[in-house]
């Protein structure tokens, strides 16, 4: 469906965006505009502002650029339509979008198709009598029936081809079926059977909330694979999701906080004692991916994985992957042995919740790490945990954590606060408040066209004097904005970025070429001589550009009556530069 451009820019008229940005991540007013971490890059300094007068948003490092509707599409990973919905929804007013294609979906249709047959499927057999068993096995693990429902669990059958020969019988393509990553094909290449059998399943949803794969837990104890996953696909990238992300992130956002665990039992059982703000990796390590989905939930990170080996591995790669991003997680370590599901079950929630509250600080935990086996009573051990300690202190934004950790160590070690000081190297910091790596020298032409384009964003009058005396920049991707700028106006009779930016939504490189405009330190205010000044630099410089394309035919040309008519347009050119100077 197609949504009108006045429906839209009503619904974005009664939004904030600064309002809708702050429920995502932090913002700070500073003068004018709110500053917070850009969430669509490696930011480490708040680089991203917003303006509450333009309503748009920019990256001063990256280059981000949008209105309210953009950031939603790149925060939520979600479509201009569904954006849209959202805005209405906040702004209450009625927006039907069913009718909406998704252009995702309808690449991989036939897959979401066999993915939404097979759920239904799976449901029906935990809702039959041949759930018993698998009914028991979740009941003794203390997830009731609503928790079942909710998160949609569901059961494969001890059958070799159940799922398969129903996917058939709706006459969908057995290349779809080997695409699914639900049926696979036997040696003889002839039959298709059941990838999961005799399995408790646990559906797998992106970001958006669309079901995309299983994980498959047994539970009679006859089978090699406790978990088994839905092997990667076109719609199912292990590494670009997060279980239970879709159904977290509101609480995450309300709460401030995230919660990472290993498995889908963790937070299902989590969530059974109203611990709703909890994710999980399917047991491992944390992606680059992973990592940006979850600072785009919150910077308050907690890390709950399994007490074993295993567990303390994933979680030192989730701490590399999250200190990358400028976060500094939190690790709630649980006894040997244990998991968050057998902890609530042995100790209950509120020693759960407690354990939580009580999260080792990331210092903490680089020095529970750093200090196991050691003897701080050997002088050669103790100068290597103090040496490894210093090398982490170097690693970390947090000034108030780096006094904090270094008194600490000054403490345990009898070293002094001013020596460890001392062995601390320098800490840069990346620079990432210009969008321009090199800065170059502009011409007069150039800095004409570039401010001229920025004032036309902000006025209709500075349109207007384009229009009417020079219509053309010199500069391509400023002439295709200012095209663009100009027939906005034409269009709809004023000038607007924020829904400019709606309009221009698939044009990347105007809207690039707008977050560059937005970076620069000019005034807000217009000055029609400047203006004029703008327009007369630019109006001379293709004054120049066409004198030399005269000249140079003038100087190929044999035909007499051509070189008569490139004289006396030269003439004219200079005729009218002379008037100008006077």
């Amino acid at each position: 469906m197609r949504i009108d451009n006045s429906v839209i820019n009503d619904i974005r008229n009664h939004v904030d965006i600064v309002e809708i940005i702050s429920g995502y991540l932090p913002l700070v007013a500073k003068g004018k505009n709110y500053f917070g971490v850009c969430p669509f890059h490696d930011d480490h300094t708040p680089s991203m502002s917003v303006s509450k007068e333009k309503q748009i948003y920019t990256c001063f490092s990256c280059g981000a650029t949008g209105n309210v509707f953009k950031f939603l599409q790149d925060y939520e990973n979600i479509n201009f339509v569904e954006a849209v919905k959202k805005c209405a929804d906040v702004a209450g007013i009625p927006l039907q979008v069913n009718n909406y294609t998704n252009t995702r979906y309808e690449k991989y249709k036939e897959l979401y198709d066999v993915y939404e047959i097979s759920q239904k499927f799976y449901q029906n057999n935990m809702n039959s009598a041949a759930s018993k068993n698998a009914k028991e096995y979740l009941y003794s693990r203390e997830l009731k029936d609503d928790i079942i429902k909710e998160f949609e669990i569901g059961l494969s059958l001890n059958d070799n081809n159940l799922l398969t020969k129903l996917l058939q019988s709706k006459k969908i393509d057995d290349k779809h079926l080997l695409q699914s990553g639900l049926v696979a094909e036997s040696e003889n290449r002839v039959d298709l059977y059941d990838i999961f059998r005799n399995r408790i399943l646990f559906p797998i949803h992106d970001v958006s909330g669309k079901l995309i794969g299983y994980n498959g837990r047994s539970y009679n104890g006859d089978q090699t694979n406790k978990y088994v996953n839905t092997k990667e696909t076109a719609i199912f990238k292990k590494r670009d999701i997060l279980y239970n992300y879709h159904r977290a992130k509101e609480s995450a956002r309300i709460k401030k906080e995230i919660i990472i665990m290993e498995g889908p039992m963790d937070v299902i059982r989590a969530s059974s004692v109203n611990i709703k703000n909890v994710v999980a990796s399917m047991g491992t390590a944390i992606s680059s991916n992973q990592a940006m989905l979850i600072r785009k939930l919150s910077t308050n990170v907690i890390l709950c994985f399994d007490g074993d080996e295993a567990g303390l591995k994933v979680t030192n790669a989730a701490v590399d992957e999250l200190v990358k991003l400028g976060i500094s997680p939190k690790v709630a370590r649980l006894e040997a042995g244990s998991d968050p599901d057998d902890y609530i079950s042995k100790f209950g929630v509120d020693a759960f919740r407690k354990l939580l509250d009580n999260a080792m600080n990331l210092m903490e935990y680089k020095e529970f790490i750093l200090k196991k086996n050691i003897n701080l009573s050997n002088p050669e051990e103790a100068a290597n945990y103090v040496n490894s300690m210093i090398k982490e202190l170097n690693n970390i934004n947090d000034e108030v954590l780096r006094e904090i950790t270094i008194k600490k160590l000054s403490e345990e070690t009898n070293l002094t606060v001013d020596f460890i000081k001392s062995k601390l190297g320098e800490k840069v910091k990346k620079e990432e408040i210009s969008i321009v790596k090199e800065k170059k020298r502009l011409t007069k032409w150039e800095k004409s066209e570039r401010n001229l384009l920025y004032y036309m964003l902000l006025n209709q009058n500075v349109i207007k004097m384009y229009d009417k005396k020079i219509t053309y920049m010199p500069t391509e991707k400023y002439r295709h904005l200012a095209f663009q700028v100009s027939a906005f106006y034409k269009q709809n009779g004023y000038i607007n970025i924020a829904d400019l930016l709606t309009e221009l939504r698939d044009d990347e490189e105007s809207v690039k070429t707008i977050g560059e405009l937005e970076s620069l330190s000019l005034k807000t205010e217009v000055e029609m001589d400047e203006i004029e000044d703008y327009l007369a630099n630019i109006r001379a410089y293709n004054d120049d550009l066409q004198k030399k394309k005269y000249k140079e035919e003038l100087s190929s040309s044999s035909d007499f009556n051509i070189k008569l008519d490139l004289a006396k347009k030269l003439v004219a050119y200079k005729m009218r530069s002379e008037d100008d100077d006077r």
